[in-house]
């Protein structure tokens, strides 16, 4: 038989069936037999306790009655002692209490099991304590005593699940206990704790604050000392409020990866294995326990982290996990068959077979377990979705200061900074220099916070600029990180021990690429197949840009460092560098000229980096300046639209004037190249010069191409000389050299510079006719950059006879194909022109501001005007547009001096 006091009185049967008792007063006298269970209460007693102070005289015959009929259904449960009855009866009231006590001995030990016991005993109640007995003041004790222990009890079990992170979900439960029992400050306690785990720490304040009016207006009180204490933590944000979890609490704070938070948030919800790769320093631990912390609610039955380093091999991969669990390896399948859970399996990459192996197992048999893990590889379950991790996100060389502050990596060292050296920040002339050191770091989170450990004893700038050993940057007081993660070599070493012997030697020979390389290049340079390329790729020594029709692999800085070490050690450098460098010439040299495929620019531009290399090493350790000329010969169309005509010059300039023998044909184009180069920097006698033995070469040459070249390079380059007679005289010449030859469509090279000499004679109608002949031949052949520049051309030979409408549109067409093709120099001659057409219809504003952009874009590209009157229409345009506004005019550059082109671009043809 059961008997139940958690609501209405009830006794039940072996079958679970109800049994009768009689009416009120039989159920009175049972009630206070309960209330008292297992000790003697007289019948005198039980007399007070039913009818009261004065009990009819008949109330003793009474209770003999009651009692002899409840003795027929509680049998020898109910016995008389002396003149008084015992019943000798467990309740659940007393099953209650036993799991409360229970409980409390679990609840700072054991959350999760006293929330267990503490549930299962708050489960008993069915309603008010002895709900529908009428008996006397013990009873009444009783229930009072009864619903005070089950408020109690209440506030454990939401203290046990605030002690397992829970608190979002009692929020709701807390609100409607504290309105019950506005004056009880354990649940006003737990309450704010709540709210200021949960984020709401206005919230909380504003709690705390009532409750303080509420105790002063109806007690005269003020709140605990124990309150009041959590309320101040509360303010100054003690971060010992923080919610305790199974995943471990980082020291320093996190910072950045917001975007991949949210994204891999997201890819968590949606798939069963979510593996973080990346190389070491990347931060993929620390990014997977914020992401952890971040699904805990998601997954109410547990996060648990299981470390799978290389230090702890020894134990087979499902033992740890079942360790982790606080679990015997045979119940582990069992365990995580039950309920959502999240296993975080870290460092995979020293076990992956057996990570993949087991991962696939329980997930398999485990419907509700997600899988968190990270690796320098994928584990290659079926199923699996990768996030490879890269650095975090660093400024450009031209951001401005705001951006630089705003981006990841140097908000990383600012905080980093801090801890290293107290007081750190960052004033406005380091911003530059700590945006320098991050994009030196490629942005990884060790690397970051390696170089600011270096704070504690040197200045930003002692550390950029020392970091030759970046590989070898330490933490000296550090005593608990872990050896892979001392230096940025310990952790790529770790990754590079992981490698076969033929993945090592082709990880090695990658190294002289310089800004990533295509499939193509890795066999050709280094014999290494796309399948050792993906391999790498897999174990985040290279990382994966897919293009429109390519795929571009790169690696980080760092981790070039490491390689080139493993190519010098092998003694193989010399042979590699010079595959690269002959590599470089033919990419070169296989680069047809064109002003009209973009691609070919793109591609161009994508190989700058190995370009630079090849060049380096060649007038370096390469001892080879002869192939220097030959890629700046093959490349100096390319090198002037895109800004690196100084750079290009120089090398051509430092291979050629080291006396370095080349063949007579070879010679010329070099000739030629300079002649172009010097032209675009400015070097005007030095471009006379050298156009002047271009043409002596070709002719010698007999090269008939070769001279019809030379000559418009020549007429170019006396437009600058103003030698005007003279080019319409070498201009004719070219004309009948290409007739003679029947070349007649190459003669399109020098109709500019003919064009424009006739222009600067006053010829004006004859330069407007060459002008529109150039631009159909152009158009004919399909170069449509020789198409924007005559029309450019064109557009200033109307502005600089008044035709401003005819001026503005034909500049306007220009830009729109010199936008298409890409070719930001074109674009800025542009703007000059429509610049001095804003001025002459009196908008001078407008005109400062856009020479303001372009004189800021020039000095990037290191290139000027060209054509001394090209030259002197800008200056006077500027100077006429600053005297037109007077003060106004360094507010207009002040605001245009950091827009950039593109943008001005789009706004000219957006009108």
């Amino acid at each position: 038989m059961r008997f139940r006091v958690l609501g209405p009185v009830e006794l039940l049967d072996a079958d679970d069936e109800p049994r009768h008792v009689g009416g009120p007063k039989p159920l009175a006298v049972l009630g206070v037999l309960l209330a008292h269970a297992g000790r003697t209460v007289s019948a005198d007693h039980l007399i007070a306790q039913v009818w009261g102070d004065e009990p009819p005289a008949t109330a003793g015959t009474a209770l003999q009655v009651y009692v002899s009929a409840l003795r027929k259904v509680l049998g020898a449960r109910l016995v008389t002692v002396g003149a008084g009855y015992r019943l000798d009866a467990e309740t659940d009231a007393d099953a209650f209490t036993a799991a409360v006590a229970a409980a409390r001995t679990h609840l700072t030990t054991h959350p999760a099991r006293a929330v267990a016991e503490l549930a299962d005993g708050l489960a008993l109640w069915r309603g008010e304590p002895y709900g529908d007995v009428g008996a006397g003041s013990d009873v009444e004790a009783a229930r009072v005593a009864l619903i005070e222990l089950r408020l109690t009890a209440t506030e454990d079990r939401i203290e046990a699940e605030l002690a397992l992170g829970r608190h979002r979900s009692v929020l709701a439960e807390l609100a409607g206990l504290v309105v019950a029992h506005p004056l009880r400050e354990r649940l006003a306690r737990l309450r704010l704790l709540a709210l200021y785990r949960d984020g709401r720490h206005a919230e909380a304040r504003d709690a705390y604050r009532e409750l303080c009016e509420r105790l002063d207006a109806e007690l005269g009180e003020v709140p605990a000392h124990e309150t009041a204490a959590l309320a101040k933590a509360i303010r100054r944000r003690d971060p010992a409020l923080d919610p305790p979890s199974a995943i471990p609490a980082p020291p320093s704070r996190f910072v950045g990866r917001r975007k991949e938070l949210d994204a891999l948030t997201a890819r968590l919800g949606v798939t069963r294995l979510l593996t973080i790769t990346g190389t070491g320093g990347a931060g993929k631990t620390r990014l997977a326990l914020e992401l952890a912390g971040d699904a805990v609610p998601d997954h109410p039955d547990g996060v648990h982290v299981v470390w799978l380093a290389t230090e702890t091999e020894g134990a087979a991969i499902a033992d740890r996990i079942a360790a982790a669990l606080e679990l015997p390896p045979a119940e582990l399948v069992n365990r995580l068959k039950r309920g959502r859970r999240l296993l975080v399996l870290d460092n995979c990459e020293h076990l992956v077979d057996g990570c993949a192996t087991v991962a696939g197992d329980l997930l398999s048999h485990c419907a509700g377990l997600r899988i968190l893990a990270t690796s320098r590889e994928p584990l290659g379950v079926p199923g699996e979705q990768v996030w490879p991790l890269g650095g975090l996100s660093v400024p450009s060389a031209d951001d401005d200061d705001a951006t630089i502050s705003r981006s990841e990596a140097v908000r990383l060292l600012v905080a980093r900074g801090a801890s290293a050296r107290p007081g750190f920040t960052l004033r406005h002339q380091d911003l530059a220099v700590a945006g320098r050191l991050c994009r030196d770091l490629d942005g990884l989170p060790l690397a970051i916070e390696l170089a600011a450990a270096q704070l504690r004893a040197l200045s930003l700038g002692e550390v950029a600029d020392n970091l030759a050993k970046r590989l070898d940057l330490t933490d000296h007081r550090t005593r608990t990180t872990p050896e892979r993660h001392r230096t940025m070599r310990a952790a790529i070493e770790s990754s590079h021990r992981l490698l076969t012997e033929a993945e090592q030697t082709a990880f090695r020979g990658l190294a002289v690429f310089a800004g990533g390389f295509e499939a193509s290049a890795a066999e050709r340079v280094a014999g290494v197949a796309q399948d050792v390329l993906l391999r790498l790729t897999d174990r985040s020594l290279l990382v994966a840009v897919p293009g429109a029709d390519r795929t571009r692999f790169y690696s980080l800085r760092l981790v070039l460092d490491y390689a080139a070490e493993r190519l010098a050690e092998s003694g193989e450098t010399a042979a590699a560098r010079r595959r690269h460098a002959d590599w470089c010439v033919e990419l070169a040299e296989t680069s047809v000229p064109s002003g009209n495929d973009p691609a070919v620019v793109h591609r161009l531009m994508a190989e700058l980096d190995n370009l630079r290399a090849a060049v380096h090493w060649c007038l370096g350790d390469g001892g080879d300046p002869g192939a220097v000329v030959r890629i700046v010969t093959a490349l100096w169309w390319f090198c002037w639209p895109q800004g690196l005509a100084p750079e290009a010059y120089g090398w051509l300039r430092r291979a050629m004037d080291g006396g370095t023998v080349l063949p007579p044909e070879l010679h010329a184009r070099a000739m030629h190249a300079e002649t172009a180069l010097a032209m675009s920097i400015g070097d005007v006698p030095r471009a006379l010069d050298r156009a002047e033995r271009t043409l002596a070469a070709y002719r010698e040459l007999d090269d008939v191409m070769g001279t019809i070249g030379a000559l418009a390079g020549l007429c170019y380059v006396l437009l600058e000389t103003r030698e005007f007679a003279r080019v319409l005289e070498l201009a004719e010449e070219c004309r009948a050299i290409a007739m003679a030859a029947g070349a007649e469509m190459v003669l399109v090279s020098v109709l500019n510079p003919w064009a424009q000499a006739l222009d600067a004679l006053g010829r004006h109608d004859e330069a407007v006719a060459m002008f529109r002949q150039a631009r159909e031949s152009y158009r004919a052949a399909g170069e449509r950059g020789g198409e924007a520049s005559t029309v450019n051309n064109l557009a200033v030979a109307f502005l600089s006879h008044g035709d401003l409408a005819q001026a503005r549109s034909l500049f306007m067409d220009s830009l729109a194909t010199f936008l298409d093709l890409d070719l930001a120099l074109g674009e800025i001659e542009v703007i000059e022109g429509l610049a001095s057409v804003e001025l002459a219809e009196e908008n001078p504003e407008t005109a400062l501001r856009m020479l303001t952009i372009t004189a800021r874009a020039r000095e990037r590209f290191g290139t000027p005007s060209f054509g001394p009157d090209r030259q002197a229409r800008r200056e006077s345009t500027l100077a006429a547009a600053r005297a037109a506004l007077g003060p106004a005019a360094d507010e207009v550059v002040s605001a245009a001096r950091n827009q950039p082109l593109a943008t001005l671009v789009d706004t000219l043809l957006s009108q």
